[in-house]
């Protein structure tokens, strides 16, 4: 069963030893970079995703009420500030296709919930291989909008 936990100091190492498969490495940044900027970006929360003692994954979101929207590295002008975001979702190479994916968006739909956002937005690579069906298959849909070459795609909770 797939639980979400904060990253501790002796997690570090092993997340950013997790990685995608070689022909998935343009659609999700590293876990190192995810971590990196986690670090200095505000609103951000980072959770290790594991299966009992088993390091699987890696979630990172950004609440809406905490970003700095009027930073001058806030998104799109027209962005939805109201929804949660999810920033970053990675299951290591080794541990795709265990359901592991699905159980970590239910993950973010509950903290989206939580948060009181009724809405989860994400970025998916405009690639021809990208993620962007997975998604589809637990209901996001394409905004029409593009940020930073990304497809913006969201769904209502």
């Amino acid at each position: 069963m797939l639980t979400r936990r904060p990253v501790l100091r002796d997690h570090v190492l092993p997340l950013i030893g997790l990685t995608v498969r070689a022909d998935q490495a343009d659609l999700v940044s590293s876990n190192a970079k995810t971590l990196a900027q986690a670090a200095y970006e505000t609103g951000s929360y980072v959770w290790g995703l594991w299966d009992g003692d088993t390091l699987v994954g890696l979630m990172a979101m950004i609440h809406p009420g905490e970003y700095p929207w009027d930073s001058h590295t806030a998104p799109e002008p027209d962005a939805d500030r109201t929804a949660a975001y999810l920033w970053r979702l990675m299951i290591g190479a080794e541990f795709q296709g265990n359901g592991y994916g699905a159980a970590a968006l239910a993950e973010a739909f509950t903290q989206t919930r939580a948060w009181g956002c009724a809405r989860l937005t994400a970025h998916v690579a405009d690639e021809t291989h990208s993620n962007l069906g997975f998604y589809e298959r637990f209901g996001f849909r394409k905004t029409g909008k593009v940020e930073d070459g990304e497809l913006v795609i969201a769904i209502d909770l």
